[in-house]
């Protein structure tokens, strides 16, 4: 009995040796499998089609890596758009609709599936090669090619060109901030280049301004005593005094400026240049000085007066007679300013000064009349001179005379303007400030909007003439060019077609030429589609916040194509989401500004 009951019974080892050759069936979760099924070409780009499964939850500005059967590569995709993988038939519509009015009634399944899939329309970002993103000419093949979303390494790699300069933000998957990805961006390149942060009020143009400024502050102070690294100047408008001091957002909260954020940094490397010197009294042991703006009406060449003054072109064409003669602006200044016995304006010294051209036909005659008569009188010593009149000027140039008499005065009324050096003049502070790597913050608070335009123009003449001088020096003399970054606000006001159309004004000299004597623009502004088309296109590179308008999109897509693929993308980007693009070619990432409140 016991043997048998032994020879029935199997042992646990023996169970267990039989229950390896049968091991629990398990049945996978459905494969989300993501095909590329066809490109198209928007706008000159090429896109990628891809079929999503139906399990597979994509969103735009999603990172696809994809992996092409055929050729054994790998890509890096990004979703620009979601739209139906397939067009539906009439019937497919009648099956939606009975299912709309009849939820009980059954479908199969893979109709329903087929019905419900989308295509995601993707640009592609380049090939995933020796843990890098590079452009290598492939590109996936049709139905071989499938797409799973991107994994964490991959996404880094996005970052991996952007690791030089200071942490403006770290890299966006979407509505998503991958914080631990940061994204560098280096200021210091910036001298000699244009840049244009573009966006729509409250989407983070100051926020990343402030960031920008925040970190150059700080590289800057660690150069202080090295003589090996390039210091560069910043020179940046400020309407609401909001980067130096702290102000709110529209939430209410408190954005701390740099003043309070940088504590001696401040006070090494920070400069308030204002016309209200006394108003920021008590910031004096916060930052390195506060320096009163005080520029001479005599150190402008007469062709930045034109600029500033809008003559018309009779008015402008006087003026370039004047400066043809090589006389110095101060002399054409003091001659337009100058009086009579009588205290009013003195026309008659421009016939004296400048010759028969500013004469009438009678004043012609009475001055070679006067000419013979010093003559007579030269030789005799006797005769008389009979005395010129303001009505023996040419009475059109006097008009224009007039016209222009009347614009220096309005000029001089401007709170930051004197007549000469010796009523003030900060230009050789500011310009050593700027060479010594100084942020130098121009106070715009009080001023209406022609008066800061014309604060500026005359801050980028300063700069550039002083460039300008030394680049054509010796070897010793263009190493005292002072590298610099002008950041304008409101930039379309300076860069339109109008204002870039003369190419010898200062706004035609410092957009085009400006990269010559590392002179560079930092433009702010919330409506690119007003900055000529041209110099537009010549932009080294882009920070795109969210737009308002279409139109504007379109203007910077043209400018800049590779950005043609973002829209959606910044359409749907949080506060203080942006797209940065930089560089020739253009490099591109997606990006979340750093500190936003």
């Amino acid at each position: 009995m016991n043997n048998s009951n032994s020879n029935s019974v199997q042992s646990w080892e023996e169970i267990n040796a039989i229950a390896e050759l049968f091991p629990d069936r398990h049945i996978p979760e459905p494969k989300q499998i993501n095909f590329v099924i066809d490109t198209k070409i928007e706008r000159e780009q090429k896109l990628y089609l891809i079929e999503l499964d139906t399990n597979f939850d994509a969103r735009v500005g999603d990172l696809l890596e994809a992996r092409d059967s055929r050729i054994q590569r790998n890509y890096l995709l990004m979703i620009a758009d979601i739209g139906y993988a397939y067009a539906h038939k009439e019937e497919h519509a009648e099956i939606l609709d009975l299912l709309r009015r009849r939820p009980d009634k059954e479908i199969d399944s893979p109709t329903f599936r087929a019905l419900c899939k989308n295509l995601a329309i993707c640009t592609l970002l380049g090939e995933i090669r020796s843990g890098e993103i590079t452009e290598q000419g492939y590109r996936p093949s049709k139905y071989t090619t499938t797409a799973i979303r991107a994994s964490i390494n991959t996404e880094k790699l996005m970052a991996n060109e952007w690791q030089i300069g200071i942490n403006i933000g770290s890299l966006r998957v979407g509505r998503d901030a991958r914080q631990d990805i940061p994204v560098h961006f280096s200021t210091v390149d910036l001298a000699g280049k244009r840049f244009l942060i573009v966006g729509q009020t409250g989407k983070g143009k100051s926020t990343a301004m402030r960031q920008l400024l925040d970190g150059h502050l700080r590289l800057m102070n660690s150069y202080k005593d090295k003589t090996d690294k390039r210091k560069v100047g910043f020179l940046v408008d400020d309407f609401k005094m909001e980067y130096p001091f702290d102000t709110y957002n529209q939430a209410g909260e408190t954005v701390p400026g740099l003043v309070n954020k940088l504590g001696n940094i401040a006070k090494e490397k920070l400069i308030i240049l204002t016309c209200n010197r006394n108003e920021y009294q008590k910031y004096e042991e916060k930052v390195r000085d506060i320096l009163q703006l005080k520029l001479p009406l005599e150190t402008l060449s007469l062709s930045v007066f034109c600029d500033l003054t809008n003559l018309t072109e009779a008015q402008t064409n006087v003026v370039r007679l004047i400066e043809d003669t090589d006389r110095k602006s101060s002399e054409f200044f003091n001659d337009l300013l100058a009086v009579d016995q009588y205290g009013m304006p003195d026309t008659v010294v421009w016939g004296k000064k400048y010759g028969p051209m500013f004469y009438s036909e009678a004043g012609k005659k009475k001055a070679r009349a006067n000419k013979e008569s010093k003559q007579k009188s030269q030789s005799l010593n006797q005769g008389s001179q009979e005395e010129l009149e303001e009505s023996d000027i040419d009475k059109g140039l006097r008009d224009r005379l007039s016209y222009i008499r009347r614009a220096v005065q309005r000029l001089l009324k401007m709170p930051f303007m004197t007549k000469n050096a010796t009523q003030g003049d900060c230009t050789g502070k500011l310009l050593q400030y700027l060479r010594e790597g100084c942020t130098v913050i121009v106070d715009k608070n009080h001023l209406e909007d022609h008066q800061r335009e014309m604060l500026t123009v005359i801050l980028l003449y300063h700069i550039f003439r002083h460039n300008q001088a030394l680049a054509s020096g010796s070897e010793e003399q263009r190493k005292q060019m002072i590298p610099v970054v002008v950041a304008v606000e409101e930039a379309q006001y300076l860069l339109s077609k109008d204002k870039v159309a003369d190419p010898e004004s200062i706004f035609a000299k410092i957009a085009f030429t400006g990269r010559s004597y590392q002179i560079g623009l930092l433009a702010i502004t919330q409506r690119p589609q007003a900055i000529q088309k041209e110099l537009l296109g010549q932009f080294d590179g882009f920070l795109v916040l969210p737009l308002e308008h279409a139109n504007d999109f379109r203007h910077l897509a043209d400018a800049c194509p590779v950005l043609s693929g973002y829209r959606n993308d910044l359409a749907s980007a949080p506060l203080g989401g942006g797209v940065l693009a930089y560089g020739s070619p253009k490099k591109v990432v997606s990006v979340q500004i750093e500190n936003y409140v």
